[in-house]
């Protein structure tokens, strides 16, 4: 089974910096001024696949295949339409036989784009490791010119297809470490081992040299994302759209910015903007809906979800959390059944099943079907083998719902019967305060900053300055409490 590439927008050969610049727009005058003549355009292969990748990318499919065709007319044999139609058919189709017969249809067997592909193939089929053996069987073939074009291709290749150890060591083969292309791949793997300072030196000193190319800007905006400098990263979102307004990704970076800093009316605007430009992405509608779940739109965001179950392969991994979104709305708006009948969907998707029952259950409770709701977490409890993570969900979702007696008894009974588990104990902490259950409090309270800080953060950091530190919790608490206790 072909796995799908997440980071591949469209069939992208060339970046949208290029397809702006002069050498592209006199590529397409002329391309287009044969087209109206009904003459064949004197360009080579290669110019007219960058020809039909600009009308793909724009949404005009069927153009883009007439113009391949075209070449394969009159380049039989050539490898850059042979590509695009072999790279077409394994990422859009996830057709492996396809494009592996498309691929061997190249005359040329020792173009570098040739190996790429074969890689390529390798690689949507999860054979990392097949994938750098043939690879590195291929570098001894290379002209020692080519060598650090090479690697750094590869290492490119290998970042596309999340494998990162693999891109690091392909360009460390490389010596050529002051080229643009270089510190592309540098800084994107800066970026995917977390190292986020490193990558937006790396994207800055880029910009500096290029200071109009928004992929630059668009990296830089992720980078800052990631390394949570959001107004900073929507900034740079900006200066993209500023460039061409028309660019999806910096809407969908600018949009995911305003939405982390909770203005989820800008951010919808921004979504659908995206939307727009990318009607067949399962993830604008996705967002969209999510947007107006926010804003309390709820029948707005299911006619969303339901464009996203649309749009969504059968296996898609946004499946889960559209159908538990769209079920969410349908809830909110007292149509149980509807909400229920969407959760049935999950049981033929890959998931945690009992997770899902947990949820039913949720949504259950919080309309008042408390019956119904404990038949779910019960079935959860026996389908799962009394699972301490299963348990710990209910529990919460008992706290949530306001049943704080309920919940600590729950939470008590779990961390007397799981002695080495620590989900949960913010939770339970809660639960304590609650209830004025000091000692147990500042107990729970000290595993919780020591085990889920995170969790302690979300759950109980309304109790704390706003920008303390979870581990400094228990000694705040502590001192708070003996002063009133005074």
């Amino acid at each position: 089974m072909v796995k799908n590439k997440q980071r591949i927008n469209y069939m992208a050969y060339n970046s949208e910096d290029y397809f702006r610049s002069k050498d592209f727009k006199n590529i397409l005058k002329q391309y287009e001024e044969a087209e109206k003549h009904g003459t064949y355009a004197m360009l080579d292969s290669d110019e007219l696949v960058d020809v039909a990748e600009y009308y793909y990318n724009n949404g005009n499919a069927q153009r883009a295949s007439e113009i391949i065709e075209e070449a394969l007319s009159i380049y039989p044999g050539s490898a850059a339409p042979l590509l695009f139609k072999a790279r077409l058919e394994l990422i859009e189709h996830n057709n492996v036989e396809q494009a592996e017969y498309f691929t061997e249809m190249i005359e040329d067997k020792s173009d570098l784009e040739y190996f790429y592909m074969k890689a390529e193939i390798l690689l949507a089929q999860g054979l990392v490791k097949q994938a750098d053996a043939y690879l590195e069987e291929r570098y001894s073939d290379v002209d020692d010119e080519d060598k650090d074009f090479y690697a750094i291709d590869v290492a490119a290749l290998f970042i596309d297809y999340d494998s990162v150890n693999e891109a690091e060591m392909w360009l460390a083969k490389s010596e050529d470490t002051e080229s643009v292309e270089y510190k592309e791949q540098a800084a994107r793997i800066f970026m995917e081992r977390g190292d986020y300072e490193k990558s937006k030196e790396l994207f800055n000193n880029l910009i500096d040299n290029d200071p109009f190319s928004t992929q630059y800007w668009n990296s830089l905006a992720s980078a800052q994302f990631f390394s949570n400098n959001i107004e900073e990263s929507i900034q740079s979102s900006e200066y993209s759209i500023a460039i061409n307004p028309q660019n999806a990704t910096a809407l969908l970076n600018k949009a995911n910015g305003l939405y982390n800093l909770g203005n989820y009316t800008e951010a919808l605007k921004y979504y659908l903007r995206y939307s727009e430009l990318c009607p067949t992405d399962e993830n604008g509608e996705m967002l969209i809906g999510f947007c107006y779940l926010l804003l309390d739109k709820f029948e707005e965001s299911t006619i969303h979800f339901e464009k996203a179950e649309r749009l969504s392969a059968p296996q898609s991994p946004n499946l889960v959390d559209i159908y538990k979104d769209w079920a969410f709305a349908l809830c909110r708006l007292n149509r149980i059944d509807e909400s229920m009948k969407i959760m049935d969907k999950t049981d033929h998707l890959s998931c945690d099943h009992n997770e899902m029952l947990v949820y039913r259950g949720n949504l259950l409770i919080g309309n008042g079907h408390f019956l119904e709701a404990k038949k779910y977490f019960m079935q959860a409890m026996k389908e799962s083998g009394y699972s301490p993570n299963i348990f710990t969900k209910i529990a919460i979702t008992v706290f949530e719902s306001g049943d704080n007696i309920l919940a600590y008894k729950m939470f008590s009974m779990l961390f007397k019967s799981n002695k080495n588990w620590h989900d949960g104990y913010a939770y339970y902490a809660a639960c304590c305060y609650s209830l004025c259950k000091w000692d147990e409090f500042l107990n729970n309270l000290d595993k919780a900053a020591r085990y889920t800080p995170q969790d302690a953060k979300l759950v109980l950091g309304k109790l704390f300055p706003q920008n303390m530190d979870p581990k400094d919790y228990y000694q705040y608490m502590s001192d708070k409490i003996k002063n009133e206790d005074k």
